[in-house]
């Protein structure tokens, strides 16, 4: 048995180490490959600093806070009649897929980052795995709450698929973790995002006085939760934990950081996130193939592992943004 795991560690030690030497040389060892982002470059921070060291070009968006759909559609054909090398896309929408079916087509590299793609691609950058985030959203609002007392979730009739499992997640792991904090309800909304939203959730804060936390599921409830506490005057006496969805930009969000509001949880750190994935698309383009294992890759990122069945590049740990570190990210994604 000592053997078996000394032979399996050695190989992943191999790998990683491999990884590591092609990282360092490939900046050298070929042309200037161009990699465009269809959606706002969310990872930009790190994103540049990997296309710095490897000798990459990254082409970016018009759009700055998000696209449409229509603006990744065009700006999906502007970048293959440019014939860029890898084109990086995240979302979850099926509509866009016969817009990847023609960028496979035009045999351009394809990954997904942060939130998988609908449809065929070469690479998925995934960030931490649904257990890991479901159980951050939890740990963020427990350590607000003092692990105590009676908290609701938020979540929206239009969740993406993987929030009904953060969902659930979170209802499962709580119990366990923190037996005297109760889930004293759920409330599913539109997902709108207005104030009526706002409003239905201070309704709900003051039918049920003893609650002490809400958990955003999705980005948009995120807002919904900070705001409502806001506006209700109820911080400092009802905490939240959200979804920080893509971007630390909008001054709001970090307002309902800063304020106490609302602690905000991500996927994976977008910085972390953006240099992997402009260090794997460089990695295939330069010919090589990912195996399953381990790969320590330079910059910001560390050790990361590489899962076939998915074909997921996976970064690991979620990133929670809370009063002590904002500072550290606010002007950085």
């Amino acid at each position: 048995m000592r053997r078996t795991l000394l032979v399996a560690a050695l190989g992943l030690s191999i790998a990683a180490l491999t990884a590591t030497l092609l990282a360092g040389q490939s900046g050298a060892a070929h042309r200037k490959y161009t990699i465009a982002y269809l959606t706002y470059v969310k990872y930009a921070s790190g994103g540049r600093e990997a296309a710095e060291r490897l000798g990459v070009r990254i082409v970016a968006p018009a759009c700055v806070a998000s696209c449409s759909s229509s603006e990744v559609v065009t700006n999906s054909t502007s970048m293959i009649a440019r014939h860029v090398d890898a084109i990086v896309s995240d979302g979850y929408n099926p509509a866009l897929t016969p817009t990847f079916r023609k960028v496979r087509k035009a045999g351009i590299l394809l990954i997904s980052a942060g939130d998988d793609i609908a449809g065929p691609r070469d690479l998925w950058v995934g960030p931490s795995d649904p257990v890991s985030y479901g159980r951050a959203l939890a740990d963020a609002l427990a350590s607000q709450m003092g692990e105590r007392g009676e908290y609701a979730i938020l979540d929206e009739t239009g969740e993406f698929p993987i929030a009904k499992t953060w969902k659930k997640i979170v209802e499962d792991y709580i119990p366990k973790a923190y037996p005297r904090m109760k889930l004293d309800g759920a409330l599913t909304e539109t997902g709108a995002g207005d104030q009526a939203e706002v409003e239905s959730v201070k309704g709900y804060m003051a039918a049920h006085p003893n609650l002490k936390g809400l958990i955003g599921i999705a980005p948009t409830e995120t807002y919904m939760a900070g705001e409502a506490i806001t506006q209700a005057g109820r911080i400092g006496q009802v905490f939240s934990a959200g979804n920080g969805g893509s971007s630390l930009a909008d001054p709001q969000l970090r307002g309902y950081v800063r304020s106490g509001a609302e602690e905000l949880v991500f996927t994976a750190n977008p910085i972390k996130l953006g240099y992997l994935t402009t260090w794997a698309a460089n990695y295939l383009l330069t010919g090589h193939h990912f195996r399953p294992g381990a790969y320590q890759v330079g910059g910001p990122v560390g050790l990361v592992y590489y899962y076939a069945k998915h074909q997921e590049l996976r970064l690991g740990q979620p990133l929670t943004v809370t009063k002590t570190n904002l500072g550290a990210y606010a002007k950085k994604f």
